[in-house]
């Protein structure tokens, strides 16, 4: 759905206005936007590869704020894929050269910190552009890159907030499209089907666990150790 395809099954099933006097398709649209936004925050429908121009001896790096989210960080030809730690270990990492990264938007640490300027490869979600005129569509990438098929959470998150503004009883204040949206518990709803569908798209892989061999050492193999 383009952009006035959304505004328009929105405003057509809230019953909402469009007068001289009172034209409350702009809110609709505001909506829309907030919920392409949240859909992009949350399920991260369209990963970007980023250049990341780190400057020398710099431990703390302010990100742009256009980019919010960073799901991978790689230093080629160095130390490949770095672990991502918390902001307490990669401070420790740091002082011991230990590959890693840590993110808190809009901050970024890496580990080892480089002595000159050096450019690193991440892997990451950009804010999108707003939808703008009637044909934007946010299947776009520098608009969401949200799939057609997930197009309907859209119409429902701005139903969700559009019922809320007009007071629509029947759909209780708009808290039916609020659980169609998100869900009652996080394993149901819009977002959770969207994270579930983009999962299946990925290569599996085995969660991450927390590295703390750089703060406790690294066990020794069998064998190495006799005790007297």
């Amino acid at each position: 759905m383009n952009f006035k395809a959304i505004q328009d099954r929105v405003i057509y099933t809230l019953g909402m206005q469009e007068t001289v006097s009172v034209d409350e398709r702009a809110i609709v649209k505001a909506f829309i936007n907030d919920g392409v936004l949240d859909i992009v925050t949350r399920c991260r429908p369209y990963t970007r590869v980023i250049d990341l121009n780190l400057t020398g001896n710099t431990p703390i790096h302010d990100m742009s704020n256009t980019i919010i989210g960073l799901l991978d960080v790689e230093w080629p030809n160095a130390y490949g894929f770095l672990g991502r730690m918390s902001r307490e270990d990669i401070t420790s990492a740091q002082a011991q050269n230990v590959p890693g990264f840590a993110y808190e938007e809009p901050l970024l640490w890496v580990s080892p910190v480089p002595s000159v300027a050096t450019t690193i490869r991440a892997y990451g979600v950009f804010r999108p552009d707003p939808l703008v005129v009637d044909t934007d569509d946010p299947a776009t990438i520098t608009r969401g890159g949200i799939a057609p098929e997930f197009h309907q959470a859209i119409v429902n998150y701005a139903l969700w907030k559009g019922g809320e503004y007009t007071h629509h009883d029947l759909s209780g204040m708009g808290e039916r499209w609020r659980l169609t949206y998100e869900g009652k518990d996080g394993t149901e709803g819009d977002i959770a089907r969207i994270k579930r569908t983009l999962a299946k798209r990925v290569t599996p892989a085995m969660a991450r666990k927390r590295d703390l061999s750089h703060n406790l050492g690294s066990m020794s193999l069998s064998g190495d150790y006799i005790g007297g």
